[in-house]
């Protein structure tokens, strides 16, 4: 029986859109290996020596969506890599599915290489959210292929062929406290309001509330704080998405709802160029209120052939010829002997 590990986002979140995303990454690994046992780690808090030991037992790792790679990588990052961590990943075959990375950033600072290097396969291929990622990725040499999100693998033609182009009767939207700009925020979330009957919210982090209060509205509703009551509110309701919440317009297209996501980072901005998301920018008022009043069909281009030249490296007999993998340390080599006797040279000199 294949052992697994996933590192699952949606331990240890602030943010609802983990869930999405979790959701995405449990169906597609649920398929490639239907009878595994699943082990779950967090990505957001430190690896445990229980948890290490969990990602040490598993023949195969998958690390699924999300920003979660970084050309700085600290004990504040998203990905909360050290090195006993990095030395587990790397003592199973660690491969990221969708993943991307952190914001524009700079190339990876050599100790960021290091864990990166240290903790992914260096021999099978790895999935990557978009272009940009895999880049960074190239650059200090592991090897990967362009997939988009695994959120919007289920986007084929066919599905796309059946969301609605026309304006609907009712709004969601959606905010990031996390990159406020009341000024923009404002104006596009009064465009939405002059266009729809009725404007509803969506708070997928919990400081997203207190700044729609900012903004000032009091004319808009909200809708429960939790993945299952927006999935019942996109069904039940006839609602467009518009917001900048990249994962929150997914799930309405997920669920058969015309979405328009408002990019304010490296996310949507780099899915829109390379798969034709409906991405425009928040400060784009007249394009936003152009989407509002009648939009194209939809039209995603997914990486098809890489997505299933990626999945062929799971099938049975791939793995059947997987080559062992060789453990690395569970415990760090003690520093040098001139880091172990500075502080104790310091107390001895009367220096603090």
């Amino acid at each position: 029986m294949d052992t697994i590990t996933i590192v699952d986002t949606s331990i240890s979140t602030d943010n609802v859109g983990d869930e999405i995303i979790m959701d995405a990454v449990d169906e597609i690994v649920r398929e490639m290996f239907p009878s595994a046992y699943i082990f779950r780690v967090p990505s957001h808090d430190a690896l445990s020596e229980r948890t290490r030991e969990f990602v040490r037992k598993s023949t195969w790792c998958f690390i699924g969506g999300t920003n979660l790679l970084s050309s700085v990588i600290n004990s504040w990052n998203l990905w909360r890599l050290d090195q006993l961590a990095a030395n587990a990943f790397g003592s199973s075959r660690t491969v990221c599915l969708g993943t991307g990375w952190n914001d524009y950033m700079e190339s990876p600072t050599p100790e960021s290489k290091n864990l990166l290097t240290t903790a992914l396969s260096s021999e099978y291929i790895h999935a990557v959210r978009d272009k940009y990622t895999q880049n960074h990725l190239n650059s200090i040499g592991i090897s990967s292929v362009f997939t988009s999100c695994p959120t919007t693998w289920f986007l084929t033609p066919d599905f796309c062929l059946k969301i609605p182009n026309a304006k609907a009767k009712t709004a969601i939207i959606t905010l990031s406290a996390w990159r406020a700009d009341i000024e923009l925020d404002r104006a596009w979330v009064d465009v939405v309001r002059k266009h729809y009957d009725e404007v509803f919210f969506f708070c997928q982090m919990q400081d997203d509330f207190e700044y729609l209060a900012a903004l000032g509205f009091d004319d808009i509703k909200t809708v429960a704080a939790t993945v299952q009551a927006f999935d019942r509110f996109l069904i039940e309701h006839d609602v467009d998405f518009i917001g900048t919440r990249l994962h929150g317009g997914i799930r309405a297209l997920q669920k058969g709802r015309r979405a328009l996501i408002l990019s304010i980072d490296n996310r949507a901005a780099e899915m829109g160029r390379d798969t034709g998301l409906p991405v425009l920018p928040r400060s784009d008022r007249a394009a936003i209120g152009t989407w509002i009043a009648g939009s194209l069909p939809l039209a995603i281009t997914l990486p098809d052939n890489a997505i299933a030249s990626w999945k062929r490296q799971f099938l049975p007999e791939a793995r059947a010829a997987a080559k062992r993998v060789s453990p690395l340390p569970e415990t760090l080599p003690p520093p040098p002997f001139l880091k172990r006797i500075k502080p104790a040279a310091k107390i001895i000199l009367g220096k603090t």
